[in-house]
């Protein structure tokens, strides 16, 4: 593990065989080598972890369909997103990117994007709320006075609006992104970048049991939540379900989520329109959508929902 940081430090940085780093690259470099809470976390990332399942390169998503959006892991494969070159602020590195909007619901959008090793500082507020999830690869976000949050693959990234601070991608990464634009809500200084790691989100002693779903249609389906961040109209969250089908009337509120494990089906009320969800498939389903969801092997899913 020890030579592996090394290797993406020296990737990163650029200093190796006796050359000499600019003082941005050596405080980096220094920062790196010496932040064990690094090796730690990365340690961490081969266990209990659910990896969804090798993307196909094909793209077998009509987006244009009005009573909900799903997009399997394919429409998010590289080949499908769109390059967008090197990022112009990096400081670090050359990172690339590229990326794909699935739909954008009123004042919500849902996407993927992928970016190779670099780093740049971000120094002007975040303009919304992102909420990601990590498919690949390792990165670090750092709020506006230094402190370092870590994640990889598993990991549930929220960055609230308003985050000062830097951006570093340490492996090649590819996320799912869900993004809510709203009036700025209330945080303590500084902001503070949050990261859940797979199985705290997911684990069963973290979820609260709402029992038997009150519209079941069929079987006894066990609806269990764990709500992870909540903040003026955004709610983020897990999902479990276990087997059984349930009616769905008239949403209150946009949900946007990214199916983790298991397998359901949700159909639309009144088109018929129906979708299997796997794991690696993304979902919005828009205000006053109706119909029904069926659970064939007990389900968890990172949700997030927007009031407004």
């Amino acid at each position: 593990m020890q030579q592996t940081l090394g290797f993406v430090i020296l990737s990163l940085c650029g200093c190796a065989d006796g050359l000499v780093p600019t003082p941005i690259y050596q405080s980096l470099l220094w920062k790196f080598s010496s932040e064990t809470a690094l090796l730690s976390y990365l340690d961490t990332l081969s266990t209990n972890v659910i990896v969804s399942p090798s993307p196909d390169l094909t793209d077998v998503t009509d987006v244009s369909q009005s009573t909900f959006y799903h997009a399997p892991r394919s429409f998010f494969s590289p080949p499908n997103l769109r390059w967008k070159g090197p990022r112009s602020t990096a400081d670090v590195g050359t990172p690339e990117e590229a990326s794909r909007q699935l739909i954008e619901i009123g004042e919500s959008s849902v996407g993927s994007w992928t970016c190779t090793a670099g780093g740049w500082p971000s120094l002007n507020p975040k303009a919304h709320t992102e909420i990601f999830y990590v498919w690949s690869g390792h990165g670090s976000l750092t709020d506006r006075d230094g402190e370092i949050h870590y994640f990889g693959p598993g990991d549930t990234v929220i960055i609230p609006k308003g985050h000062t601070g830097r951006w570093d991608v340490l492996a090649d990464m590819h996320k799912v992104w869900f993004v809510h634009e709203h009036d700025q809500v209330e945080e303590s200084e500084p902001i503070r970048v949050r990261v859940i790691h797979y199985q705290d989100l997911v684990s069963k002693q973290n979820q609260v049991s709402y029992g038997v779903s009150k519209d079941v249609v069929r079987g006894n389906p066990e609806i269990y939540s764990n709500v992870v961040y909540n903040a003026g109209p955004i709610n983020v969250g897990s999902w479990m379900c276990t087997p059984g089908c349930f009616n769905i009337e008239s949403l209150d509120t946009t949900i946007e989520f990214h199916v983790l494990e298991g397998q359901f089906y949700i159909t639309h009320k009144e088109s018929g329109q129906c979708s299997k969800c796997m794991p690696g498939d993304t979902v919005a389903l828009p205000r006053g959508w109706s119909g029904s969801v069926d659970v064939v092997e007990t389900a968890k899913k990172l949700w997030t929902n927007f009031y407004l």
